[in-house]
């Protein structure tokens, strides 16, 4: 503490997944200084929630690529993708565009492959997070790639 500047806090806290940073400056005591604090606190808490529209992990669609020793593979997000809302408002419909890089074999599960990006009601951007894949993708050595072509001939896929 100096005498300008009184007592001064900055902390944040976690509760069901939302962090809240709340500041308070220039309080004329340590006391005063954390009960405004714990107030700013709860009120967030109390007034805000975080709406949950993709988890880490989630699908988000597959791809086929060429030669690669797994198909279809799923693409899936790096990341938690959630809305700060008002407690108590309407659950909103979000739209997803998923992106995706131009791909190149071999692919390592983790690898950032592409971006999704949620949109709301209104077309407006609310997030991107990166798209990965959930394993190890390789490409196929040539006796599997001939081996795939004459299964698929004698099974009439291929012509």
């Amino acid at each position: 503490m100096t005498d300008n500047a009184g007592y001064c806090m900055a902390v944040t806290a976690k509760r069901n997944g939302m962090i809240l940073l709340a500041i308070v400056l220039g309080e004329s005591d340590g006391k005063v200084r954390n009960k405004e604090t714990a107030e700013l606190l709860d009120y967030g808490f109390n007034l805000y929630e975080l709406e949950m529209i993709k988890k880490k992990g989630d699908i988000l669609g597959s791809i086929s690529i060429d030669k690669a020793n797994i198909n279809p593979i799923e693409i899936v997000s790096n990341h938690d993708v959630t809305v700060l809302k008002k407690k108590g408002e309407d659950k909103k419909n979000y739209k997803s565009d998923l992106r995706l890089n131009n791909l190149k074999l071999p692919i390592n599960k983790g690898d950032e492959v592409g971006t999704l990006i949620v949109l709301d009601d209104l077309g407006n951007q609310i997030d991107k997070v990166s798209v990965t894949i959930n394993q190890d993708i390789k490409k196929d050595n040539l006796l599997k790639v001939y081996l795939k072509i004459l299964l698929g001939t004698i099974q009439g896929e291929l012509i």
